[in-house]
């Protein structure tokens, strides 16, 4: 285990509004009851089984076993829950506990948004093509924010997710092509020439298969987008805190060299990436089993993070100075206003 601190004790690292505290307590019942249920598996790189305990909780404080597979380095939970247990959680419980809403939200799409606005950029710097008349396909498409940008930069759109309530959202509001389900609910007729999972593939039991299964709805020539929280960026992130990452819904917590041995084996080639992680991969002629053991990297970093979280680091001094920033904003009414300029600069 990385520290005391890990160990469960029901207690959060965030401060929960009632609504998380009521939705964390149903979860906690359910797990009681039975009503969800949780497995142990093999990791889903290597197969091998030996593993060492990093937590025992997560960030709101619910039971969560992580640990790291000494064999390949990947940080994984492990007893998990089922993927019977997962769907419902989806459906009724999740984006009340990570946004502390009870329905979608303009504020909610309008991140999306912004957020489809960077990873727009981020694919037109790298793969140099033009990013429109294209079918963009999104796997986890939340309310359909990131969509609704690639909609206006003049492509074709469709996403799935299993929060019903967030689709109807999208579809509603914005007329938005999004359906219930995974991307094996959905009769996608045409191939796709870019697919997007942002902050999904973490929350998937098997992505191996997920990704296998992609290969016959994408091309050779299509484009796979993969964005989720790089563990080896905790530097500038969650206050460089492992335990404010983890949360019950995340199944696997990647580096760049671990999320790159997955996708490589389930027969796809990286085309770039870095450990934010914002990635691009596509279909490689061939499988490869070989991974390489990032087991060491990744222990040394997160010991470091737990030392280095406590000394005064420049990210240090801006998350002590922004939230203060914040409240004076919002005390004068200006805070949303230099929210629209920021993003707009940002992007």
């Amino acid at each position: 285990m990385l520290s005391k601190r890990f160990k469960y004790n029901g207690k959060s690292v965030l401060k929960l509004n009632e609504i998380q505290i009521r939705i964390k307590e149903q979860i906690e019942k359910k797990i009681e009851k039975g009503i969800y249920s949780f497995e142990e598996v093999p990791c889903c790189i290597c197969g091998g089984n030996n593993f060492d305990i990093l937590a025992e909780k997560d960030r709101y404080g619910l039971y969560t076993s992580i640990v790291i597979c000494r064999n390949c380095g990947l940080i994984q939970a492990n007893p998990r829950m089922t993927q019977k247990s997962y769907n419902q959680f989806y459906d009724i419980e999740y984006r009340k506990l990570y946004v502390g809403k009870e329905v979608a939200t303009e504020e909610f799409f309008r991140n999306q948004y912004y957020k489809g606005k960077r990873i727009y950029h981020y694919l037109e710097n790298n793969l140099r093509i033009n990013l429109s008349n294209l079918r963009v396909l999104e796997v986890g498409v939340g309310a359909g924010g990131i969509l609704y940008y690639f909609k206006e930069m003049g492509n074709e759109i469709c996403g799935c997710d299993l929060g019903s309530e967030y689709i109807e959202f999208g579809r509603k509001k914005y007329g938005l092509n999004l359906f219930v389900g995974t991307i094996e609910d959905m009769d996608i007729k045409q191939t796709p020439d870019i697919v997007i999972y942002s902050h999904v593939l973490e929350h998937l039991l098997n992505p191996i298969d997920e990704l296998i299964k992609l290969k016959s709805i994408v091309g050779k020539d299509s484009y796979i987008y993969i964005e989720l929280p790089g563990v080896k960026y905790l530097t500038h992130s969650y206050n460089m805190d492992f335990l404010r990452q983890i949360q019950n819904a995340h199944v696997y917590y990647f580096t760049l060299t671990t999320l790159k041995n997955v996708l490589e084996k389930a027969g796809y080639d990286l085309i770039c990436g870095n450990e934010i992680i914002q990635s691009i991969f596509k279909i490689s002629s061939k499988n490869n089993e070989n991974y390489k053991n990032d087991y060491d990297t990744t222990i040394s970093f997160l010991r470091e993070m737990e030392f280095y979280r406590f000394l005064p680091t420049s990210y240090n001094f801006k998350r002590l100075i922004i939230p203060g920033m914040v409240s004076f904003l919002k005390c004068i009414g200006l805070y949303n206003i230099v929210k629209v300029i920021y993003h707009k600069l940002r992007n």
